[in-house]
């Protein structure tokens, strides 16, 4: 089964540069919105029977509105929620950096034993989201009788999945997407 892993559309936090993880649910603004339309454009040609999405509102939101453009419904599915941020939910990347530097430096070092099982204080590690990713990833394409859907999730869980599959960093813009063959 083939899924389009999309990242869901520009929120306010995105704009500001917050720290926006899965204790942080903003809306989409009025360009997050446009790119969803925009992506459900591109989408259109797939005929896409159904577009899974995080339970958080604005992978939901985003999904709601790529939906209404190729004619298919959603399904929100836990475990697609965006990585939790702990402490540094909320605050401005460059102070969370700031505060948090250590923390960051390991996560960020690809090469450090310990990048994968460290987290910032009270948020969840790589390995944690991508294990609660990977899961919700596998359990759709065991449930969808069809070939290919969409599954539109976060920024940072994206990441870690595109690490953990194919092996290289990757960052997505708002509404960009992957394939992945499960």
């Amino acid at each position: 089964m083939k899924l389009l892993i999309i990242r869901h559309g520009q929120t306010d936090g995105n704009v500001k540069g917050l720290v926006q993880g899965a204790g942080l649910d903003l809306p989409l603004n009025e360009t997050g919105r446009a790119q969803a339309a925009a992506a459900a454009e591109k989408l259109l040609s797939l005929h896409l029977p159904v577009i899974y999405s995080s339970t958080m509102l604005r992978a939901r939101q985003t999904a709601e509105i790529i939906a209404a453009g190729v004619g298919c419904p959603t399904v929100a599915v836990e475990g697609l929620e965006e990585v939790h941020f702990g402490e540094a939910e909320g605050m401005l990347s460059e102070d969370a950096h700031r505060i948090y530097g250590d923390v960051f430096e390991v996560i960020n070092n690809e090469g450090h034993p310990r990048r994968f099982d460290v987290c910032l204080p009270g948020g969840e590690s790589i390995r944690q989201s991508t294990e609660r990713g990977m899961k919700a990833l596998r359990e759709i394409a065991a449930r969808a009788d069809v070939p290919v859907v969409g599954v539109v999730t976060h920024g940072a869980l994206m990441f870690n999945l595109y690490y953990h599959v194919f092996k290289q960093a990757r960052r997505f813009d708002n509404c960009e997407f992957f394939e992945l063959e499960l």
